[in-house]
């Protein structure tokens, strides 16, 4: 499943579904992003995973325009749908150049078809010129409990975005402290709190 849709967002921000939905699509990305790297954690599914030495293979979607085709990774040993990817879930990549967090459009048994278009780069683990070592490819198990945060997370970033050095604010009895590379709300960062690793030096 999907962290969070635009439609969930809006319904959870009590926004009508015309409002801000471009910006919305824009920054669910981003939340995303943040949310793992500040828990340490990618929410990774333990059952649902394709890991390999060779047979995967990434292709950049054609972002010409009037041709635009999306990004795909396939697999020579057709095992997607049989591991359990399902359309609409969101995939993490470690290994090779194209590692971070993707959604799924469509599944066959070779192919996953993404929703981006040029954000994967080519890459083949069977091209010798392209040593790529293992690569894993998993489904990302995030926790409905994020959903509200998420969304709060989104609406801190439209409604009063703040530069990046800005760290608190007080006015009169209102006090706020940012946190976090887009600088959220503290009470926000505080609610990730169950869901962060520990990083071990």
């Amino acid at each position: 499943m999907a962290l969070l849709t635009v439609a969930e967002c809006q319904s959870l921000l009590r926004l009508t579904t015309s409002q801000y939905s471009t910006q919305i699509a824009t920054l669910i990305p981003c939340i995303e992003r943040d949310i793992c790297l500040h828990c340490n954690n990618w929410f990774v599914d333990t059952v649902i995973y394709r890991e390999a030495v060779g047979g995967i293979a990434f292709a950049r979607g054609d972002t010409s325009t009037g041709t635009t085709s999306p990004d795909t990774i396939t697999d020579d040993q057709d095992y997607f749908t049989t591991i359990g990817f399902r359309d609409g879930t969101d995939i993490v990549v470690f290994g090779g150049s194209n590692e971070g967090i993707y959604t799924i459009s469509s599944v066959t048994t070779d192919t996953l078809t993404l929703t981006s278009t040029g954000e994967v780069e080519d890459q083949d683990q069977d091209l010798s010129h392209h040593s790529v070592g293992p690569i894993r490819i998993a489904r990302i198990n995030w926790p409905r409990n994020l959903k509200p945060i998420a969304a709060q997370m989104v609406w801190s970033l439209l409604d009063k975005p703040r530069q990046g050095d800005v760290k608190s604010e007080s006015i009169d009895d209102y006090s706020v402290t940012f946190a976090g590379e887009h600088m959220y709300p503290s009470r926000l960062v505080q609610g990730l709190s169950p869901y962060r690793r520990a990083i071990l030096i």
